[in-house]
């Protein structure tokens, strides 16, 4: 039998990086209120504490602390011996994440690099700390990786953004079949269009209303739905579940053709624009 999601984590441990906002922020709410003890990190050390405040003002456990990812010292701090995650870490969601758009030929190799380093090399950094800390303490785990419907589902001008989440994908089927023998399980959930701080700017203008009438929900997602998903993935519910790429994008990547678009007769020129650009709203 199923235990009810308000229990369904009690007394489980978990790490939340990215946390100090957006699908973080919701993913630590959701994860504390089905019973976990939270610690949250990010870069942003005091939105991460100000988030856990919230938690704990609400009846939760939960401790925010500073992280930059792309640092590998900063990570292994995160299980030092003066870590409360020292003795107990069942539940590691790497969340944090970057991304810059624009088209191929433009693209800065310094923004390139960045991205690879925030999203492939640091979450490989945390997931690997991690992983080891589990291992150390003997009672297996969870691990849940943030990538993006762009891993699957090639999106214009996000060449560097999508290729990086695609690695994350392919890193997180290795780790399952690595990780298993310890009883670690590996999987990813892949947002679609989600509101956030991230996509404000992408949705501003006419945006929201043609990616909300290309997802066959009607809809973008908002950071809960994605927070309720990496829940399923943490807990026992999937407890037979590894080396999953989970889409949590409203149905959107099979049928929207994507953010920006151009005319393809107009040969030898840059013409992308925003497809809501071009677009007609009707009646909602």
């Amino acid at each position: 039998m199923n235990s009810s999601p308000a229990a369904r984590l009690a007394g489980r441990v978990a790490l939340v990086t990215g946390a100090a906002s957006g699908i973080g922020a919701a993913t630590a709410r959701r994860l504390s209120a089905e019973g976990a003890s939270v610690v949250l990190a990010d870069i942003d050390a005091d939105g991460a504490k100000k988030v856990a405040e919230e938690i704990t003002a609400a009846g939760g456990e939960a401790t925010g602390t500073a992280c930059d990812q792309t640092d590998p010292d900063q990570v292994e701090d995160l299980f030092s011996p003066a870590s409360p995650l020292r003795d107990r870490l069942d539940i590691c969601v790497a969340n944090a994440g970057w991304g810059r758009f624009g088209p191929f030929l433009e693209i800065p190799l310094p923004v390139w690099r960045k991205t690879f380093d925030v999203n492939v090399t640091g979450t490989f950094s945390v997931c690997q700390a991690a992983a080891r800390h589990m291992v150390s303490l003997g009672r297996g785990g969870s691990i849940v990786v943030t990538s993006s419907c762009g891993a699957v589902n090639p999106v214009a001008l996000f060449a560097a953004y999508c290729s990086a989440k695609a690695a994350l994908s392919m890193m997180v089927t290795v780790m399952a079949y690595e990780l298993g023998q310890y009883d670690i399980r590996a999987n990813a959930v892949l947002p679609g269009v989600t509101e956030t701080a991230m996509t404000n700017a992408m949705l501003a203008d006419g945006g929201k209303a043609y990616t909300e009438a290309e997802s066959p929900l009607g809809r973008n997602g908002r950071p809960e739905d994605i927070a309720a998903a990496v829940a399923f993935l943490a807990g026992d519910d999937a407890a037979f579940v590894t080396g999953a790429n989970l889409l949590v994008d409203g149905g959107a990547t099979a049928f929207s053709p994507g953010w920006f678009g151009t005319d393809f007769r107009r040969r030898h020129e840059t013409a992308w624009m925003p497809r809501h650009a071009q677009w007609s709203p009707g009646p909602a």
